[in-house]
């Protein structure tokens, strides 16, 4: 059977979940648990031990997520993004930043 030119990839594992990746990044970014569901064990291992390169890591982290440009240990794209929830998302961190604020400055 010919496919026409074109390469298909067959993976032995299911993409990873867009929202339980965005999930636990969210609640357990500081502790790299996120990159250890994508299948970066070295990369959270080391997150885990520098709690998330002081909170820098995680944020990078974070905003890659919510702009769709995170990728598994296999390159491949999570499973099911969505935009609304990632906008929904930056939104409710945005509004704790300023609860934060606002609140420490009392």
């Amino acid at each position: 059977m010919e496919n026409n030119g074109v390469e298909q990839i067959i993976y032995d594992k299911p993409q990873k979940s867009y929202v339980v990746t965005l999930l636990l990044s969210f609640f357990l970014g500081f502790l790299g648990i996120h990159r250890f569901y994508t299948g970066y064990i070295v990369i959270g291992i080391v997150q885990l031990l520098t709690l998330g390169g002081c909170g820098i890591w995680s944020l990078i982290d974070y905003i890659m997520l919510v702009a769709n440009k995170y990728q598994d240990s296999d390159g491949r794209e999570l499973a099911n993004y969505s935009k609304n929830l990632a906008i929904g998302s930056l939104i409710v961190v945005v509004l704790l930043m300023l609860i934060c604020t606002c609140t420490a400055s009392l």
